[in-house]
């Protein structure tokens, strides 16, 4: 994990590898989760991995008992073409969506400038 902060500031985006995931299967889909709970900050707002910005979108699931909620978060997510990954803390998974579209407008506003 790479963090360039004080150890106990908030940052609001840390750049992680697939080496720092582990594999969370859900029914019959997979995803990738990290678990944060030896962490001593609180999860960021955005997680880069492989250049790919996931967003924190606001939703959380138990670690234990999601019940069909997760995998049908994870299955919508797929349909319309955005990338999941979860955070792992205390009983908590959060979610994160990384949606290719808002990349490019942003690259578009970039561009403009």
């Amino acid at each position: 994990m790479t963090t360039d902060a004080p150890e106990m500031a908030h940052e609001t985006s840390v750049e992680l590898t697939f080496d720092d995931f582990y594999v969370l299967t859900a029914d019959d889909v997979d995803a990738f989760a990290v678990d944060w709970n030896e962490e001593p900050a609180p999860p960021p707002f955005y997680v880069v991995v492989d250049g790919k910005k996931f967003a924190y979108t606001g939703q959380t699931y138990l670690v234990r008992g999601y019940g069909a909620e997760l995998p049908d978060w994870v299955k919508a997510e797929d349909a319309e073409g955005h990338l999941v990954l979860f955070v792992e803390r205390g009983t908590r998974l959060l979610a994160y969506s990384y949606d290719p579209t808002i990349e490019e407008e942003e690259d578009g506003e970039e561009a403009a400038e």
